[in-house]
């Protein structure tokens, strides 16, 4: 009996993260109450805390799933070009965050849990995004002293800043994807030849 009630428990839980998606599409963490989750969700406060222990578990679904789907999005899209796919990275990565393509106006920073957004370094999915960022390293650049795996997490961190600064001081993001591309790949002071 444990192990059904387990099992109805785990599907409860995928389907409640699945429906609370447009939810905090919406609202954000900052101004989800459970008790409009409740009713979004058609259950009531209590189911909603025996299955998260938190509107900040939840939420934190919430965002794992959105990092899936970045993920699944990087995959159907990935070329044999890495230059086209780290395009491809930035595109689904400012897209989320900044919504260049969808609400000019009104980027993603109204809660406090942002950065998890940014940096949800517990979860295999990370991982997964690490990889792909390593591949299209490997094939862009050949050197043979360097860490993939720190060129990729550079460059997560590095995007991660440009996020950051267009919060704090909004700029035009039309080309954001080139500038973050050249700075990252040609730095910032060029030789003058």
């Amino acid at each position: 009996m444990n192990k059904i009630n387990q099992k109805v428990n785990e599907i409860k839980k995928e389907l409640y993260i699945k429906e609370s998606i447009p939810y905090f599409d919406i609202t954000g963490y900052k101004n989800a109450k459970i008790n409009e989750i409740a009713k979004v969700l058609d259950t009531s406060v209590g189911t909603i805390y025996n299955i998260f222990n938190s509107k900040e578990e939840l939420y934190l679904e919430y965002l794992i799933f959105k990092l899936k789907e970045f993920q699944e999005n990087l995959e159907k899209e990935k070329t044999d070009d890495p230059f086209s796919n780290l395009c491809i990275y930035l595109k689904y990565k400012y897209e989320v965050f900044i919504q260049i393509d969808k609400n000019k106006s009104k980027p993603i920073v109204d809660d406090p849990y942002f950065f998890h957004k940014l940096d949800i370094v517990n979860h295999p999915i990370v991982n997964d995004i690490y990889v792909f960022l390593e591949e299209q390293f490997k094939l862009l650049v050949e050197e043979p002293h360097i860490s993939y795996k720190h060129l990729a997490i550079l460059f997560k961190k590095f995007s991660d800043g440009f996020i950051e600064s267009y919060i704090l001081e909004p700029f035009e993001t039309k080309d954001i994807i080139d500038h973050t591309l050249a700075m990252f790949l040609n730095g910032l002071l060029r030789k003058n030849n």
